[in-house]
């Protein structure tokens, strides 16, 4: 074998052995990481806990909390249709309760419950005998 097979040998060696060493790293690193999920995990449940236990939010809390976007919630606190409050003019808050009876306004009823109101209607209002608004047709 010549001088040059035997360096690029050489040098393939050291390559291969460059290798494994930074993959060891790499997975030493990783190992590493897995408590750092765990307290992710952590975080996300404490966060869950301080929405319980909290009856007032701040402006970022409260966007969390109902999960729209921060250019959202300002445009339903300027068109009035979210309840907030501003003490001091500025800084702007919202009560858990409030935000809890906003979000479950507007009840959308069930196939059942439709059913259900729509013969109570029609026992107690019969469409018979009714005024009618609009053209006859006159016979």
């Amino acid at each position: 074998m010549s001088n040059f097979n035997i360096s690029l040998m050489q040098n393939r060696t050291t390559f291969m052995e460059r290798l494994s060493e930074r993959l060891a790293v790499i997975e030493s690193v990783l190992k590493k990481l897995e408590p750092v999920e765990n307290l992710l995990e952590r975080v996300a449940l404490l966060e869950n806990t301080i929405y319980t236990t909290k009856k007032v939010f701040t402006f970022q809390e409260a966007c969390m909390y109902i999960g729209v976007s921060e250019s959202l919630l300002y445009k339903l606190t300027s068109n009035k249709e979210i309840p907030h409050y501003k003490p001091r003019g500025k800084m702007l808050y919202f009560a858990k309760e409030e935000l809890d009876e906003w979000l479950l306004q507007n009840c959308e009823p069930t196939v059942d419950e439709a059913m259900r109101i729509a013969k109570e209607v029609s026992a107690t209002q019969p469409f018979f005998n009714q005024k009618r608004y609009g053209k006859r047709k006159k016979n």
